[in-house]
């Protein structure tokens, strides 16, 4: 069996979940310098190569449409995938190309488990664009129901990832208008990580979630109703019990060492 070699632009944040972190699941190599012509080559976030290999792949999660048209203009390897939505846009731009689904792995590889507490934390991690809505005002809004609000943005590095969902009761996403219209190229990782700690989430129902996590996840089309949705979670200790409980089987899917093995069905 051919042998992995994995490029990330990046060292952290996508590069590292998607390059580092998978290279190590499959005993692969990252960036090699020569000795992999004949490897599975996976170029992550438009990593261009000078000489392409004969079996390539480009991992394109993430990536404007600046990087998109150098894939498309100077590579002519298979594309992959985070998600089905994202699966169904690349489809589309690149009908002649082969595209493959390889979802992202959550953060959890020990499958830490929420500890018994009262439900009181809410909150979300990653960039400004992971809660379009002001902080101030989400923090007043979550104290008037008896809850603190957390927020999290070194999200580049797995542990603090892990440290961060440790201290989390509820995940909350807003982000209706995410990306300018670029939301259809990312995958249901935030989902994922909450789910594997046995944490639920409300979140505004963005297509590359509803196309994966339908009942797992609450889906709220107002703050109104996310408000309510959290208040309900954080006073009604079955609901949360029977909603953590269906995340976390979902998110049984997407450990590393599962996902690992849809990168060995990869074409040779």
């Amino acid at each position: 069996m051919r042998e992995f070699s994995f490029f990330p632009k990046l060292r952290g944040g996508s590069g590292e979940i998607r390059g580092i972190q998978m290279a190590g699941a499959l005993g692969g190599k990252v960036d090699p310098a020569s000795g992999y012509e004949n490897d599975r080559c996976i170029y992550i976030l438009g990593r261009i190569p000078e000489k392409e290999p004969e079996f390539s792949y480009h991992d394109v999660m993430d990536c404007g449409l600046a990087i998109l048209s150098r894939v498309e203009e100077q590579t002519r390897g298979s594309l992959i995938a985070v998600g089905r939505e994202h699966e169904s846009y690349l489809r589309e731009r690149f009908p002649n190309r082969k595209v493959f689904c390889l979802p992202q792995h959550h953060c959890n590889f020990d499958n830490e488990m929420r500890p018994e507490r009262p439900v009181l934390t809410v909150g979300t991690i990653g960039g400004d664009a992971s809660i379009q809505w002001p902080h101030y005002a989400m923090e007043r809004m979550l104290r008037e129901i008896g809850a603190e609000w957390r927020y999290g943005n070194e999200c580049n590095r797995r542990r603090k990832v892990c440290a961060f969902y440790r201290n989390l009761d509820i995940q909350i996403l807003w982000r209706p208008t995410h990306r300018r219209g670029l939301i259809r190229h990312v995958g249901p990782l935030k989902l994922i990580n909450a789910g594997s700690f046995g944490i639920p989430t409300v979140a505004y129902p963005e297509p590359s979630y509803t196309a994966e996590w339908k009942k797992e996840c609450l889906w709220a089309e107002t703050m109104e109703h996310l408000i309510h949705l959290v208040k309900k979670l954080k006073d009604t200790p079955a609901f949360y019990a029977e909603r953590a409980g269906v995340a976390l089987e979902k998110a049984k899917e997407y450990h590393i060492s599962r996902v690992a093995e849809n990168y060995k069905a990869l074409p040779c």
